[in-house]
């Protein structure tokens, strides 16, 4: 099943931090599929990626789809270049950027705190601004979000700032660079960094990544649900599987402009609010 060529009839789907959890999940299911891919699967650990394309291709041995594991570190610019170059080396284009890397810390330090907002947003909008190039005329991009950066969960000083209409790059960057205030008034549950780093992916997919792409490409944000996984905990109630449903529904969807779900927030393959 592993290939690094691209039969005409095969779109290309690429996708982040696929090594496990609900990216493994996709994959699970686009390999199941009646319709054939070329499936790059992207994680930065090159054994743990090789061993999941491994175990994929054992499993699924009668597969229409193509599996090919590349190494991507989206905190490493060296990393996405040497992807870039190789992309570019075997003529590829991609059909669709599934944005699936993400952390989250428990009760997070400072430090922690600004990885999760450099690895959850700025380090996702870096890389999908490289990626766009290569993105094919009618391409998708798949943002995986959590319902957790909905507005209604973050802090109410965020969320103010976020609900401003026509956001701007510069705006989102200027909630960045002064994120710790911030977190002061948020009395949540959960880690409040991780919520903001989604907050403001949504409030990224949903004004500035449409501006940046061609009329005919399309863009998504979506809340996979609480899955057990090792970044959500394997006491949550759905799996991923469960989680992998929208994004999968998403990638098979026609490849036209869907105007009711472009730059949306969707959950459960329905709209929600942001």
């Amino acid at each position: 099943m592993e290939s690094q060529t691209q039969p005409n009839h095969q779109r290309t789907i690429v996708i982040t931090g696929a090594n496990k959890g609900i990216g493994f999940a996709i994959i699970e299911k686009l390999l199941a599929s009646a319709n054939s891919y070329n499936i790059i699967l992207t994680a930065r650990d090159p054994h743990r990626g090789e061993a999941a394309v491994k175990k994929l291709s054992a499993t699924q041995t009668q597969s229409a789809s193509t599996l090919t594991y590349h190494r991507l570190d989206v905190n490493d610019d060296k990393s996405i270049q040497e992807f870039i170059d190789w992309l570019n080396k075997d003529g590829l284009k991609i059909d669709v950027l599934v944005n699936n890397a993400g952390i989250m810390h428990a009760k997070a330090s400072l430090e922690q705190r600004k990885q999760t907002i450099q690895t959850n947003y700025l380090s996702l909008v870096h890389l999908t601004e490289r990626l766009i190039p290569l993105l094919t005329d009618d391409g998708k991009v798949i943002n995986i979000s959590s319902i957790l950066g909905s507005f209604a969960m973050i802090s109410p000083s965020l969320k103010m700032e976020l609900e401003k209409p026509n956001l701007t790059e510069e705006d989102l960057q200027r909630l960045v660079d002064n994120i710790e205030k911030y977190h002061q008034d948020f009395t949540g549950a959960f880690d409040s960094s991780y919520c903001a780093s989604k907050a403001l992916l949504n409030a990224w997919t949903q004004w500035v990544l449409p501006k940046k792409l061609k009329e005919t490409q399309q863009c998504y944000c979506l809340a996979p649900g609480w899955c057990a996984t090792d970044l959500g905990g394997h006491s949550a109630p759905l799996t991923a599987h469960d989680g992998a449903d929208t994004p999968v529904y998403l990638i098979e969807l026609p490849f036209k402009k869907h105007a009711d779900l472009n730059a949306k927030f969707i959950e459960k393959r329905q709209v929600i609010p942001f």
